[in-house]
């Protein structure tokens, strides 16, 4: 299985949608956009076209991306790709089209409720639960995340100490 990630800032959140794919069917990353970025939800002429374009220029054998993907920066980590290069990666994609990272002030506030999450999983069965990266909640190689009712911890974690964290549909 796939591992799950939630993140806010753009090189934070690509190193985080591979973690929601475990329970999602994609698990990544999510910054703030500009007004402008990601006004043309879904066409091909988007956002998410050329930031996909720019993914797969660099070797990651990305899907195509909706806008509303890459302004909040959830997108699927491909299998066996390197984490931190994607991440660094669809960083500097999401910038070269034009969204913005987060501020230091959310990365903060990001920082602090993912490590509340991660405490709350830890608290609540799972107190094997690996530490996390700033900015990153996710599921890594978490051998007990593909227990049934780890999902549920996950899930209501992530609503309790982090409600505005999307996961990736």
């Amino acid at each position: 299985m796939e591992d799950m990630t939630s993140t806010h800032s753009p090189l934070r959140r690509a190193v985080a949608a591979a973690s929601l794919a475990l329970f999602l069917p994609l698990g990544l990353a999510a910054c703030s956009s500009s007004d402008d970025a990601g006004t043309a939800s879904g066409t091909s002429a988007g956002v998410g076209a050329a930031w996909s374009a720019c993914m797969r220029d660099a070797g990651f054998p990305v899907a195509d991306a909706t806008d509303e993907q890459v302004s909040s920066g959830t997108f699927q980590v491909p299998a066996g790709s390197d984490q931190a290069s994607f991440s660094s990666q669809a960083g500097t994609c999401a910038r070269s089209v034009g969204v913005e990272g987060a501020s230091d002030a959310e990365n903060q506030k990001w920082d602090r409720e993912y490590d509340a999450v991660a405490s709350c999983i830890r608290e609540n069965g799972y107190p094997d639960f690996p530490p996390q990266e700033p900015g990153v909640i996710g599921t890594g190689d978490y051998v007990r995340a593909s227990e049934p009712a780890f999902e549920e911890v996950w899930q209501t974690c992530l609503a309790e100490h982090s409600p505005d964290t999307r996961s990736a549909n």
